[in-house]
Parts: structure tokens; sequence; C-alpha cells
């Protein structure tokens, strides 16, 4: 018979899904799919290669495995319409597993993630539009084009306002898979609670999908920080300032190679100190973009406390602490 997953992780991008990934596994009981974000049933394009094709990606999964994927799209409805439907049609017993994090960090967690995949794709390592430029529809219509902001990987994507920021209208992406999905069989997590304690986290998500708990030993060899964009604009930084030196020393920088190992490393820290920053980072959001967002995300709250039963003070959107829905 044709093996399907049994869980998906469907979001939120930014959310701390990646490190869900790289916990779960390291559980013998689960198997996850290669690629790890398959976009099976939110993009057309994969759609159109049929359920079957879709199955290969399971078909290593043990009888007595819980078989999964996570593809974070699966939360932009507002661009990918039918993915809830699709899911329902094709896994009516499927459980779905949906961290949500704080609405504007996302957002603009999520600007950094498409810079990084321009950067990493093009290697040019320019920031060519702030946050602003991507979110605000005046400052979008004249920004730098597409093919200097997106990667050409996430072509799939559509280059609009809301890119970055329809994934953190929660309330859309729920009612949506609420009107084809029963409510117990979502399990909504909070990105604050398994920064604070993902062992807690983890341990609610693996009673979800009815496999045992991690082990000390499981849990701590998929531990750690993952998909991280300090490290990424580090080393970028990097390579921009040694690209910079070369520009300068013309031919002069293959004669590093005629120093001593030692005098060559005190050389290149030396010029590297006195070169300028690499300004490969993106800037920060302005003040006043994250007052607006902060003010219409806030408006969402009571909805989306009611729709979870999550307590989410810890997001300090409201100027009263919110406590979980009874």
């Amino acid at each position: 018979m044709m093996r399907l997953p049994n869980f998906i992780v469907i979001g939120a991008a930014k959310s701390a899904t990646t490190s869900l990934h790289g916990q779960l596994l390291h559980h013998p009981d689960v198997f996850l799919s290669d690629p790890k974000e398959p976009e099976f049933f939110a993009r057309d394009d994969n759609y159109a290669k049929g359920i079957d094709s879709y199955a290969t990606l399971f078909e290593g999964a043990g009888e007595e495995q819980v078989a999964g994927e996570m593809s974070t799209i699966y939360t932009m409805v507002q661009h990918f319409p039918k993915t809830p439907e699709r899911i329902a049609t094709h896994l009516p017993d499927a459980r779905l597993v949906y961290m949500l994090r704080h609405p504007v960090q996302r957002a603009y967690s999520y600007y950094t993630q498409l810079i990084k995949g321009y950067q990493r794709s093009t290697h040019d390592l320019t920031v060519n539009r702030t946050f602003e430029e991507f979110i605000l529809p005046d400052a979008h219509a004249a920004a730098a084009p597409r093919h200097k902001a997106i990667a050409p990987h996430n072509g799939h994507l559509p280059d609009v306002p809301d890119l970055c920021t329809a994934a953190s209208d929660y309330v859309t992406q729920i009612e949506a898979y609420l009107a084809h999905v029963p409510r117990d069989r979502m399990l909504f997590l909070l990105f604050e609670d398994y920064r604070r304690d993902p062992r807690a986290v983890l341990d609610q998500l693996t009673d979800f999908i009815g496999v045992r708990r991690l082990s000390d030993a499981e849990f701590c060899a998929g531990a750690g920080a993952q998909n991280t964009s300090a490290e990424h604009y580090g080393t970028m930084s990097k390579q921009k300032t040694i690209q910079r030196i070369k520009s300068v020393a013309g031919p002069l920088w293959n004669l590093r190679r005629l120093l001593p190992d030692a005098a060559r490393d005190r050389l290149s820290g030396a010029v590297s100190s006195a070169m300028p920053s690499g300004g490969v980072e993106p800037p920060p959001m302005l003040p006043k973009t994250r007052q607006m967002l902060e003010d219409r995300f806030r408006a969402d709250l009571p909805r989306l406390q009611e729709l979870t039963g999550l307590d989410l003070s810890a997001w300090k959107l409201c100027p009263d602490a919110m406590t979980a829905a009874e």
C-alpha cells in the first residue's frame, strides 16, 4: 500500500521548525522526508506530479515508524489557498503541528532568510532591499527588482508586499485549516516556549504524534541551534572583506603566500580590522514599522488565543497580560 505521512509540521517559517527536524531525526520511531520541505500540497507544480510521486518520499519508513514532513509554506494560505483542502483530502487522519512565533519577529526573521537565500545562491553580498521595501506597498513598488532580492530557487514565492507578513496572520491560517481539519488533529506550540524549555515542547509533540518521548541521549544528539542567520552573515561579512582586500591589493594579494604562516595571519588580521565592515547583514526594521506591525497583530490576539488555547503573554503585544483560554 502507498505510504503517506502520519503528521506534518505546517509552520510557521522561522519558528524553529528546522530545530524540531534536527531533534526528530534522532528518534528511531520517526521517519522524516528528504527533502525536509517537499511543499507538495502547496505548490501546483509539485501537486501536479500526483500523490504517487509524493508517496515515494516515505517508502523508506519502517512499518512501526511514524512518518512526517515539514513544509512551512503550508501556512501561507493567502498565496497557496488550496493547501488545507488538499491535505484533508489525501491525509484525512494526519496530525498537524503548528509552531507559532511572535508575529513581528517572525516576519522580520523571514526577511533575513530571504536575503540569506539570495546571497547564497547569487554570491551577490549586497543587501538590495530593506524590510520596509519588502512589506510597505509604496516602498515595495520602488524597490530593487525581484532578481536583486529573491533567490532563483524561491521562484514559487510571489514578490508581493505581504510576502514576509502573510505567515504571521495566524488567525487566517488556522481558520483556513479548521474549515477542513478537526481541531483535535491540530497541535499548537509556541516558539518562545521552545526556546525556554525545548524538552517540554518536544514531549508535547511526540505525545501528539503517538511516539515515545526522546531519551536523554537522543535529545542531546539533536540539540543545538539550526539554520541561524548570525552564522551566515558572519561568514559572508568575512568573504566580503576578503574581496575588498583583494581588490585593493591587486597582484600583491598572491605574494602573501611567501610570508610565514604567523606573519600572514597577523597581516590579514590587521588589514581586515582596517577595512570597512562587510555590510552584508540586513538593516533592522524601523521603530515606526515595528509599531505599525504590532498594532496590526495585536487586534488578532483574542481570536488567536481562543483558537489555540495558548498563553500569548510572552509576545507582549497587549498592555494587559493575557492568560491561556479556559
